[in-house]
């Protein structure tokens, strides 16, 4: 996702929001979850470490003890880096998308998702209410990807680049849905009562979803 415009980073804090209106300053949806424990973490960062190591087998002799630790153990980062761009590319292409604006040029690894962004639309059919919008409940506020009808029903969704849907998707896009108030430099206006939530998963091959209904 793109950095909301109402948001910003705090040293050594993480992402806070700052509310144009009363001054509050609060931290992000994703900032909170974040101190929750992620076991697939080390194993994921091993990996990329591991399959780096093997591709560049035939150079690292070459190098200094010193500079091929360096090389690889910021290889999962790397990786991490190209997996944001491309979820940026396809986050702001899916917006033009919906708000019928021109569309931004996708390239590299991202081109490779269009395909899985036009048949979420072209299956889902939404109809945008609304495009990265941010909301702000007590102590703390967050940034969805869109609101909008689909099959009759309103939704707040957020789309993922990633692999899978994790189950920290379901504590942010609850945390967006019971918020209390939409937060945009032009005013405030309360958060309507909507039937779920849904984590859209954009795949080279397509798109899948996984839906959070009203309890």
């Amino acid at each position: 996702m793109t950095s909301p415009a109402l948001a910003h980073n705090v040293r050594g804090r993480g992402r806070h929001y700052t509310n144009p209106h009363n001054g509050d300053v609060v931290p992000s949806v994703t900032n909170v979850i974040g101190v929750l424990d992620k076991p697939a973490l080390p194993r994921w960062a091993a990996k990329m470490t591991a399959e780096a190591a093997w591709k560049m087998r035939g150079s690292l002799d070459a190098m200094g003890q010193d500079e091929a630790i360096d090389v690889l153990k910021g290889s999962p980062w790397r990786n991490s880096g190209r997996a944001a761009d491309r979820g940026t590319s396809i986050h702001d292409y899916l917006e033009a998308r919906a708000e019928g604006t021109m569309l931004p040029k996708l390239e590299g690894d991202a081109l490779r998702y269009r395909a899985g962004a036009d048949q979420f639309l072209k299956e889902y059919r939404p109809e945008f209410v609304r495009t990265e919008f941010t909301v702000f409940g007590d102590g703390y506020a967050g940034t969805a990807d869109f609101m909008a009808y689909i099959d009759g029903r309103l939704v707040i969704g957020d789309h993922k680049t990633s692999k899978a849907l994790y189950p920290e998707i379901a504590l942010q896009l609850a945390a967006i849905r019971f918020a209390h108030t939409i937060v945009t430099d032009d005013g405030v206006v309360e958060m309507p009562e909507v039937d779920g939530c849904v984590g859209v998963l954009i795949t080279p091959d397509g798109a899948r979803s996984a839906r959070l209904r009203r309890t």
